[in-house]
């Protein structure tokens, strides 16, 4: 028996792999139309578009909006069908972010269901502390997430339903050896791959390690006038471990700004950056930031999810320190490099008492520093000996 979806739904068919390779085939060798490729595949021309945009290797972001508009949508769209695939499998895996399980939605949902021996499409409906479905309760307490009481559930446990979980838990698992496949074919072809701030090793997230920074741009008042002083805005990096604060002056906001200033930072810093994590704007997600930082300069880019500016905490903070000698509302066109290096150092030796003992961000960040290079000469001179041994 077919499944029989609600009134006024439609359910999309979904491109396969092979048709991903046939539109690759098309639209960049036989230079086809979006609608006659449509047709050869037996989709809809929307869900060509949406795939040619997914799948585009080129970036115009450096370009004003008429100049692209005029070029040809050949010219402005090559397609990588490896590209297309990978964002799909992307997308089709549930990676279980941001969970909503917390001790005190615990606390509630436990009391409700023993003491009060209400069922979880009760709780759900009725209680208005707790903000989720009736089948995400009843999947804590089969995962045994939720302690209830052995008399609440009399029902024994469905063979039928071990052997769906069992088929999903591998679905799961091809999907992600096909997803790490992908990753491999698309750094074979030197894509820039965006990550994503749930990727970040434990190492990063705890701050035990040192050389992983946050970065920010720190924008002036919006002003009418043509003087583009008035454009100027503060690129601002934290390091995460120590709390150290980098800020400098750019011309504007634009992806060539973006990596004049990165080229500055990492002049000064390079030997002591492992990784950067970013927000979604358009100067960081830019592929002049990506091809300068992730491809040149061998530094992992990730990013934090849109409008979740506490996952970049440190950065934040300090920001609103910067915002304290150069207040909101003003421009930093009278704002030179040696008087902003004047209240990075500042805001680097004033003691932190709860996130540092005490101690600044400057003495730690020094301190980290001769740990570093201790260890890479240590590193060098073991490399040495290996090879004089050979």
């Amino acid at each position: 028996m077919t499944e029989k979806l609600p009134k006024g739904r439609l359910r999309r068919p979904k491109l396969t792999e092979k048709q991903r390779y046939l539109i690759e085939y098309l639209w960049n060798d036989c230079k086809m139309s979006q609608v006659a490729i449509a047709e050869e595949i037996g989709m809809t021309q929307s869900t060509v578009s949406h795939e040619l945009q997914k799948g585009n290797v080129l970036n115009w972001d450096h370009l004003p909006r008429q100049a692209v508009m005029s070029l040809s949508s050949h010219a402005r769209i090559k397609y990588s069908s490896a590209r297309g695939q990978y964002i799909a499998t992307q997308r089709s895996i549930r990676h279980g972010e941001g969970s909503l399980f917390t001790p005190a939605l615990k606390k509630t949902i436990e009391h409700w269901v023993n003491d009060e021996h209400w069922t979880p499409e009760q709780i759900a409906s009725k209680v208005q502390s707790v903000d989720i479905s009736a089948s995400t309760i009843r999947n804590w307490i089969r995962h045994g997430m939720l302690d209830v009481k052995p008399y609440v559930y009399r029902r024994r446990k469905s063979n039928k339903l071990n052997k769906r979980e069992t088929e999903i838990a591998e679905q799961q698992a091809r999907k992600k050896e096909e997803l790490a496949y992908l990753q491999e074919k698309l750094r074979d072809q030197n894509a820039l791959i965006p990550r994503r701030i749930s990727a970040r090793s434990e190492s990063v997230l705890t701050r035990k390690q040192f050389g992983h920074w946050e970065i920010d741009l720190v924008c002036p008042a919006k002003s009418d006038s043509d003087d583009l002083t008035h454009r100027a805005v503060i690129l601002t990096l934290a390091e995460r471990k120590t709390r150290y604060y980098v800020c400098i002056k750019l011309g504007g906001r634009t992806a060539q700004e973006v990596v004049l200033g990165m080229k500055a930072f990492y002049k000064e810093y390079g030997n002591y950056v492992r990784s950067i994590t970013a927000d979604n704007g358009s100067e960081f997600r830019n592929i002049n930031f990506l091809q300068y930082v992730q491809k040149d300069q061998k530094t992992k880019v990730y990013y934090a999810h849109p409008s979740s500016p506490q996952e970049r905490g440190t950065n934040e903070y300090k920001n609103r320190e910067l915002r304290r000698y150069v207040p909101k509302k003003t421009t930093f066109s009278r704002l030179t490099q040696e008087e902003l290096n004047k209240i990075t150092d500042k805001i680097n030796n004033k003691p932190m008492l709860k996130a540092l003992d005490g101690d600044t961000p400057e003495h730690r960040f020094a301190k980290e520093v001769v740990k570093m290079n201790r260890y890479r000469q240590n590193y060098l001179k073991k490399k040495t000996a290996e090879l004089d041994n050979q």
